[in-house]
């Protein structure tokens, strides 16, 4: 496998010496197949309690002035990511709302102005939960590279966000399409963090619930959230198509971390790293799609799960 770790910091102050902590992990653990050169931070919390950044205020404040908490300043941030281009160390940005979207776009476009040129590090934006229309197509204006968790397109979340966003806005959480048709690249992951929720880091459950916006686990049910008579997260215009999921967990995963001239396609020249699968993906109900998985995986040109002949 192939490991790629980060350091998180918590403020502009502090990155200098989680810089000099990750330089030390990269002395003492970088391999060929270890790479630590990417820091993370965390712009704002989760919309499900109300600690995302969001243009409009949540609607359950009566005061109409609780927009959320946004961690950074926009200044701060690209004084962030110009010392960071300086480094040569890409940037991981959590952020769910879209005021903290729209902020970090700014700090991008900002930093490529005073550098005079584009950014030469990676910068992804993870989850993107709820992202104003107006800012989708800057994702690929700007180089941004967008991470989303496909298991979390249906219902696993509950309808608990719409306690602080109101139904318009959670039915207008967890679309890409339009950043795709504009350019931009999404790739996908799972952010699963415990063993009680492994199963769902299975990309083909991911690709699953991303296609038909169905959680079969925890379905969204009786709220305005789901299409009626369904349990289809709202708009259907949100279901992901099965080649940008593939995409999406091949090729664009390798270009986030770098790795596009190696693998992530089957290529003339680049590694024998491939999957044969049990079923044809693109044959199987969408509703078993879950149930796809590697008969032989082959790592670098040698089978290290099942049997294959290979010519």
């Amino acid at each position: 496998m192939y490991y790629e770790g980060s350091k998180r910091f918590w403020n502009l102050v502090d990155l200098p010496d989680n810089i000099a902590i990750l330089r030390d992990w990269q002395a003492k653990y970088g391999s060929e197949h270890i790479r630590l050169r990417t820091m993370k931070f965390f712009l704002d919390g989760t919309n499900e309690i109300g600690t995302s950044a969001v243009l409009q205020p949540f609607s359950n404040d009566p005061t109409g002035t609780d927009y959320g908490t946004l961690n950074m300043s926009e200044d701060d941030l690209v004084k962030c990511m110009v010392m960071l281009n300086k480094e040569n160390l890409d940037l991981h940005i959590h952020m769910v709302g879209d005021r903290a979207f729209r902020t970090a776009c700014n700090a991008v476009q900002r930093a490529e102005k005073i550098l005079g040129h584009k950014l030469r590090i990676q910068v992804a934006f993870a989850h993107c939960e709820l992202v104003d229309p107006a800012d989708m197509p800057r994702v690929a204006k700007l180089g941004i590279i967008i991470n989303w968790s496909p298991h979390w397109s249906g219902g696993y979340f509950g309808p608990s966000a719409a306690d602080w966003l109101g139904w318009d806005r959670f039915n207008r959480m967890y679309q890409f399409n339009t950043i795709i048709r504009t350019g931009g690249i999404v790739d996908y992951g799972s952010d699963v963090v415990g063993y009680e929720e492994a199963n769902r880091a299975d990309p083909f459950f991911g690709m699953q619930v991303g296609h038909t916006r169905i959680d079969p686990e925890f379905p969204l049910e009786d709220c305005p959230g789901v299409v009626t008579g369904t349990a289809i997260r709202q708009p259907l215009s949100a279901c992901l198509s099965l080649p940008n999921l593939v995409k999406g967990y091949t090729l664009n995963g390798a270009i986030q971390l770098r790795l596009a001239d190696k693998m992530g396609s089957i290529t003339v020249g680049k590694l024998a790293n491939l999957a044969v699968l049990n079923k044809d993906l693109f044959s199987v109900p969408d509703d078993e799609i879950s149930s796809v998985q590697p008969e032989t995986v082959v790592f670098e040109g040698k089978v290290v799960h099942g049997t294959l002949m290979l010519q």
